[in-house]
């Protein structure tokens, strides 16, 4: 995980997935039922959206 991701909120991490067109958990949870690791966890494995690093 880079320097940036580090310094972001969770709101923030939430934004930058919602922008990338990712809405809920892959579990079907809403965003603001996870913690800010797994938000984190989500926006780094999502091959398309690894460039925000």
């Amino acid at each position: 995980m880079c320097e940036i991701a580090k310094e972001k909120s969770k709101s923030e991490i939430i934004t930058a997935l919602i922008d990338h067109n990712v809405f809920k958990m892959p579990d079907g949870r809403q965003f603001y039922e996870a913690s800010e690791n797994e938000l984190k966890s989500i926006l780094y494995t999502h091959s398309d959206i690894k460039h925000i690093c």
